[in-house]
């Protein structure tokens, strides 16, 4: 019989559906019924992960709609191709790993010899002349952040001084506390850098993985700075005195931060990095159930960052935590946002 064209369904990534707009419109529209065959050029390019790609055909299957798999040969409606998609998808999901495991071992080993690729990683103030970092026409703006907050003034206040007048981030956006604060401490600006400092990404969900710990490398006097040491060191220690929130057992937070995705009241928590380096962070308490991967998945938030947000929020420039525990009935902790609830006696 004659097709009927339906559409084409693409993506410029292949990890996860989530972040595939094309194969998530795809399967939208099956609900829809607006097609009852799938043309795919090959497994590896329906997706890399098999328990995605088992679940899919499937449920096309239920919806009477069939996959073929243009290089393999493989017709979804016959259910004895069962078995030679999932090895198929099961070989190609190995390569994926292997591939994603040779990749971060050669970073692994450049990244010791102190050598890193900048790639597209633009930094405000900064120029790619030859592979090296030369400071550009805006390293007075990265210059003044540093002086300002050094003479006292407070990352809100930079951020609205910069905004004023007219000066923009090297995305064009106007500058907030969580971006002042990001410059103030950001390494690269004193002539270093420091390489593998987050975790390596899963290579099937694209997310960085908690559970991996690899070496991180820290280069000094890598590039010409903007800032001068004495200026970054005190700029460092000021940093952590007027962020420091009452460690003591009677913390402001106890009680008031809960989980937005299931309720369940945050916990702090005491985590090292992976040189060692000791930070305090808040997460569900349902989460430690995730052992056996039942727990909550929201996110693990630093406290400085659960400060920042909390004060942006409210509109404060500096955390106080008398008037935090005086005005805010609660904070709900979401994987992309905070929601703060005033005491009713004060929300007026």
């Amino acid at each position: 019989d004659d097709l009927v064209f339906a559409g084409i369904y693409a993506d410029r990534k292949s990890a996860t559906t989530d972040d595939r707009p094309g194969f998530q419109q795809m399967l939208a529209d099956a609900e829809m019924k607006k097609f009852d065959l799938v043309l795919v050029k090959s497994v590896s390019r329906f997706s890399r992960n098999v328990g995605v790609t088992q679940r899919v055909v499937d449920h096309f299957r239920e919806l009477g709609i069939t996959i073929i798999f243009e290089a393999e040969n493989i017709h979804s409606d016959d259910y004895s191709s069962n078995f030679s998609l999932a090895l198929i998808g099961a070989v190609r999901q190995d390569e994926s790993h292997s591939i994603s495991k040779n990749v971060a071992m050669g970073y692994h080993a450049r990244f010791a010899r102190g050598e890193y690729n900048l790639g597209n990683n633009r930094i405000l103030g900064y120029d790619t002349v030859n592979g090296k970092l030369e400071p550009n026409d805006d390293a007075w703006i990265v210059k003044e952040i540093f002086e300002r907050y050094l003479s006292g003034d407070t990352m809100y206040g930079i951020a609205k001084t910069l905004n004023e007048k007219g000066i923009r981030t090297l995305k064009g956006k106007e500058f907030s506390l969580q971006s002042v604060r990001y410059i103030l401490k950001n390494e690269t600006y004193v002539g270093d850098k420091h390489l593998q400092k987050k975790q390596p990404r899963d290579y099937v969900t694209k997310k960085p993985d908690p559970n991996v710990h690899v070496p991180d490398y820290y280069l000094t006097d890598d590039h010409t700075p903007i800032v001068d040491r004495e200026t970054w060191d005190a700029v460092q220690r000021q940093l952590k005195e007027r962020i420091q929130i009452d460690t003591t057992e009677h913390h402001p937070f106890y009680g008031k931060i809960i989980c937005g995705e299931c309720g369940t009241p945050f916990k702090r928590r005491t985590l090292s990095k992976s040189g060692g380096e000791k930070y305090k962070a808040w997460n569900c308490g349902d989460r430690q159930k995730g052992t056996k991967g039942n727990g909550c998945k929201c996110r693990i938030i630093k406290e400085d960052e659960l400060v920042d947000e909390v004060c942006s929020a409210l509109g404060w420039t500096e955390f106080d935590d008398a008037r935090f525990e005086k005005t805010v009935e609660r904070v709900a902790v979401f994987d992309d946002r905070i929601e703060v609830e005033m005491k009713e006696a004060m929300s007026a």
